[in-house]
């Protein structure tokens, strides 16, 4: 982790439990989120063509995945302060070999909730890194980059606290070593707050 990060971790962190100390009966608490969902890689032309002509290859298969955690702080009576990690796996393979595209946003940002419960929508910025994987040359990671993203979903709980199940589009994006990567996903959360 760059000293950029753990810097800003922190300050996130100390702004937590001092908003979640003074958070009265009109204020949310904190709030925890893990998801699941499917994701659509968007890659640069160079990464595409690799993926695209390794699953054209009989008998390989492609699955991509969007994975979730996010923790969250009461601010207002409508919105929380998020710190948020987002990964997306993708993941070309046949019965003996494998190449997979992991890239991760580690960002913090604000979720917004117009009438309190159901629909909200976010945004954040931060880290991003790339995690490439092969079964015969082992792993390689990327130096840390720019990333954003933002969500649109809906909290399927009424009341503004206890647990409920989110579901959300995201659109990500990482800019990497000098190169452009996005992806879209659409996860559903369980959500506790």
């Amino acid at each position: 982790m760059s000293k950029r990060t753990a810097v800003l971790f922190a300050l996130f962190i100390m702004l937590c439990i001092s908003t979640g100390a003074f958070a009265d009966e009109g204020h949310r608490g904190a709030m925890f989120q893990l998801g699941v969902g499917m994701a659509v890689p968007m890659y640069d032309a160079d990464t595409e063509a690799v993926f695209s002509y390794m699953e054209s290859i009989p008998g390989v298969n492609r699955m991509s995945l969007s994975l979730n955690v996010a923790l969250g702080f009461g601010v207002l009576p409508d919105g929380f302060i998020m710190g948020r990690i987002d990964g997306m796996g993708d993941r070309v393979y046949d019965s003996v070999d494998y190449m997979q595209m992991n890239l991760y946003l580690y960002s913090l940002g604000y979720r917004f909730y117009p009438s309190k419960t159901g629909l909200y929508c976010e945004g954040g910025v931060g880290s991003s890194v790339a995690v490439g994987q092969t079964s015969s040359l082992g792993d390689s990671t990327s130096d840390p980059g720019f990333g954003f993203g933002v969500a649109c979903g809906y909290d399927f709980n009424p009341d503004t606290r206890g647990f409920g199940l989110t579901v959300e589009a995201t659109y990500n994006r990482y800019d990497i070593e000098g190169t452009a990567e996005a992806g879209i996903s659409f996860v559903g959360n369980l959500c506790w707050k």
